[in-house]
């Protein structure tokens, strides 16, 4: 648990980079606070002059009027700078914060990604940040500049009569006491609060995910009910917190009165014992609605603070998330295609079921191997290894005879390449989507890659053409091809295949396996599939079952090989009639 102490250093250290713009605009509040005390002051002499009265006390009014009007003037446009300079500053430094985090979200291993929602990381890298941007941006400027105003006015009270000092500041320590124990339960409720709207935000974008197959399975209404659950919950939590701030709000109201009362009860006595001047009690009149400004603030505030407390904690907390994929590697492998061996390799997501098991084989450089197994065997998993986007739990992977994690992650990024199954598209123009909103390759790059992908009927529309979101204006098959024109871009030396026809049709399905076929040549690849089909042109095959090797070898003799599993897979992929003829017809077919 992140303790108050670290947060606030946590946050010093957020604000450091813009430094000299926060001891600017400190300076600034420090100046404004300093003009809204002296305001007061010559209100008080303006009172005494008239009070005392002479030949010259008109002459004598009008140039402190004069002086009050020019401090009221400049006092407002120190304001106005005050606030436009601290939401800019805030901005910035926040702006800051969320790229910070974006990054190390963006750089946490598939574990965390795989406990944790989009919506909800949506929710700490923007709504969070955004309570912390709200609180620097508008609360601090106000408590800094209310501290400074009691602070100032207890030293100015000091100096005319200390009884009056000794008064303010049972007066701001009695007020202070009535909103720290109140906030307690408002701060508790606002916390509250934050919870049900983040498992609020968090629903929502997973049914929106979801959407089309709610809607196929009739499970609508369900889903909506579910919403209306949550959104009650939040209802209810905001319900509370606004009541409990609602109650602080009256309690300070009742002490600001009471405070105004005392001022003018005791300004009234000690005038009338000539121990101070009239515009002496005026001013300490004056001085205590002066307090009233900063004491609604910290109340209308407090929610406010309260967010920033909570949403600090969420930042702080997400920032010192470890990712379990550490980039230190600095040995890069041999020029060429990627040799992959797998060194009793095993792996399990941390709950004690091991998804795989002391996998142990060698994929030679330039060669392809397909990969096949049930549903659940450890096909994927072994992909995401190669990548390196989750780390084994026992054993080593090597690219080239360099164990993976000495490799850095901006070599394997580059040299390594995976089509997946679902493929993402953005919002933008359909270069963007082949680039990925890289700027480095020249539009003819992006065309040929299009061109080798299969694609070149879109070429011949433009590559600067807008695609809706999500890639609308493409066709499912379309959006396969172009994932494998990013591969064609990039010119990766290792390419994986997750399943990449599954969810084409035959036409696109031949468009595809031509262009993978070209792919693959002078690359080392592996070709995850439960279509057969796909696997017509790999040199090896991989049977996995229950993440252990249960086949490995070439593939035109497993094929061959009427006890291998291989075969058997082949020929329940074939129609039944025709399974004994398996070796003769058909599976020189597929071969």
């Amino acid at each position: 648990m992140t303790t108050p102490t670290s947060r606030w250093r946590a946050l010093a250290a957020l604000l450091r980079p813009d430094a000299r713009r926060w001891a600017c605009l400190g300076v600034l509040v420090g100046v404004s606070s300093a003009l809204s005390l002296a305001g007061p002051l010559v209100v008080r002499r303006i009172v005494d002059i008239a009070t005392e009265g002479g030949d010259d006390a008109a002459s004598r009014i009008t140039r402190a009027a004069l002086l009050f009007l020019a401090i009221a003037v400049v006092t407002q446009l120190i304001m106005v700078s005050v606030a436009w300079f601290a939401t800019v500053t805030a901005w910035r430094t926040t702006n800051t914060i969320r790229l910070t985090m974006a990054r190390h979200v963006l750089g946490l291993d598939h574990e965390f990604h795989r406990t944790h929602t989009p919506g909800e990381l949506i929710q700490r890298v923007d709504g969070d940040v955004t309570s912390v941007s709200d609180f620097l941006g508008r609360v601090v400027p106000k408590l800094t500049g209310a501290a400074a105003v009691v602070v100032g006015m207890v030293g100015v009270l000091a100096v005319i009569d200390w009884r009056l000092a000794v008064g303010a500041a049972w007066y701001v320590a009695a007020a202070g006491a009535v909103v720290v124990r109140g906030r307690h339960r408002a701060v508790g409720e606002s916390s509250d609060e934050m919870g049900a709207y983040a498992a609020l935000y968090g629903g929502i974008e997973e049914r929106l995910t979801a959407s089309e197959d709610l809607r196929a399975n009739g499970a609508g209404r369900h889903a909506m009910w579910r919403f209306i659950d949550e959104s009650g919950r939040a209802m209810r939590s905001a319900v509370r917190r606004e009541s409990a701030f609602l109650r602080l709000w009256w309690a300070v109201q009742a002490s600001l009165s009471v405070g105004s009362v005392a001022a003018l009860v005791a300004g009234t006595a000690l005038v009338s014992a000539g121990s101070i001047t009239v515009g002496t009690a005026f001013l300490l009149f004056q001085y205590v609605l002066l307090l009233e400004r900063p004491l609604e603030d910290v109340v209308h505030e407090l929610e406010t603070i309260q967010k920033a407390n909570g949403a600090m904690v969420r930042v702080i907390d997400l920032l010192a998330v470890e990712p379990a994929v550490v980039d230190e590697g600095t040995t890069l492998p041999a020029a060429g295609p990627l040799s992959v061996a797998f060194d009793h390799l095993s792996f399990d997501y941390g709950d004690g079921e091991s998804v795989l098991d002391d996998v142990h084989l060698t994929l030679a450089a330039g060669r392809s191997m397909g990969i096949v197994g049930r549903t659940g065997s450890g096909k994927t998993t072994l992909s995401r290894l190669v990548l390196r986007l989750v780390e084994a739990t026992g054993g080593q992977l090597r690219l080239n005879g360099v164990p993976i994690a000495e490799i850095p992650m901006a070599e394997l990024r580059r040299r390594v390449a995976m089509i997946p199954q679902e493929v993402e598209l953005f919002s933008g123009t359909l270069r963007d989507n082949v680039t990925l909103f890289d700027p480095r390759p020249t539009d003819a790059a992006v065309e040929r890659a299009l061109e080798q992908a299969g694609l070149g009927a879109l070429v011949a529309g433009g590559i600067h053409r807008e695609l809706g979101a999500g890639g609308a204006g493409l066709s499912a098959g379309e959006a396969q091809l172009l994932a494998l024109a990013r591969v064609w871009l990039r010119d990766p030396d290792l390419v994986v295949l997750d399943e990449a026809t599954a969810r084409v049709d035959p036409e696109t399905e031949a468009r595809l396996d031509a262009a993978v076929t070209a792919l693959m040549e002078g690359r080392t690849t592996l070709v995850i599939a439960h279509r057969l089909s796909t696997l017509r042109h790999v040199d090896e095959i991989l049977v996995l079952d229950h993440g252990r090797v249960l086949e490995h070898g070439d593939r035109d003799e497993l094929a061959a090989d009427e006890t291998s599993r291989f075969h058997h897979l082949l020929e329940i992929a074939l129609e039944p009639h025709r399974a004994d003829d398996v070796v003769d017809d058909d599976l020189e077919l597929l071969s």
